[in-house]
C-alpha cells in the first residue's frame, strides 16, 4: 500500500509548487528570481513551467486550494514570506488538500486496494 505521505510527496507537493511557480511568473518575476526565492534550481522551475514536473494533478479543479496558493504567491511577491515561511505554507496547503480527500481517486488509481468510500485516514489525520 502506498501511504498518504508518499502520494503527497510524489504528486501533491510538486503540483502545489508548480502552481506557485506559475503564479509568481504571472506576477512578472523572472524564472531566475523564482528559483532564488524558492531555493530550487532554474531547471526545476523550467520543468514546472513546461509541465514536465508537477502536472500529474490538476489543482485548478479545487478553487479553495488555488486560492491558498494565490495568497501565498501574493505574500511572496510583497516580500512578506521568507524561505521557511514559504515551505511551511506549502506543507500547510498540502495537509489541507489531503484533509479534503481531493487525492482519493489518484490514490485509488495507484493502489487499487484503496476504497475512498471507506477510508477517512486523511481527514482524520489532517483535519484543519
Amino acid at each position: 500500500m502506498r501511504t498518504v505521505f508518499e502520494i503527497a510527496y510524489r504528486y501533491l507537493t510538486p503540483a502545489i509548487r508548480r502552481e506557485l511557480v506559475r503564479r509568481l511568473l504571472e506576477k512578472s518575476f523572472m524564472e531566475v528570481e523564482v528559483s532564488r526565492m524558492l531555493r530550487i534550481s532554474h531547471s526545476l522551475v523550467s520543468r514546472y513551467v513546461s509541465g514536465e514536473r508537477g502536472s500529474a494533478i490538476d489543482l485548478s479543479r479545487y478553487r479553495d486550494v488555488m486560492d491558498r496558493i494565490e495568497i501565498l504567491a501574493e505574500r511572496i511577491a510583497r516580500g512578506e514570506a521568507n524561505y521557511y515561511r514559504i515551505y511551511e505554507e506549502i506543507e500547510r496547503i498540502t495537509l489541507y488538500t489531503l484533509s479534503k480527500k481531493y487525492l482519493c481517486n489518484i490514490h485509488k488509481a495507484i493502489d487499487p486496494h484503496i476504497d475512498p468510500a471507506n477510508c477517512n485516514i486523511c481527514p482524520n489525520l489532517f483535519a484543519a
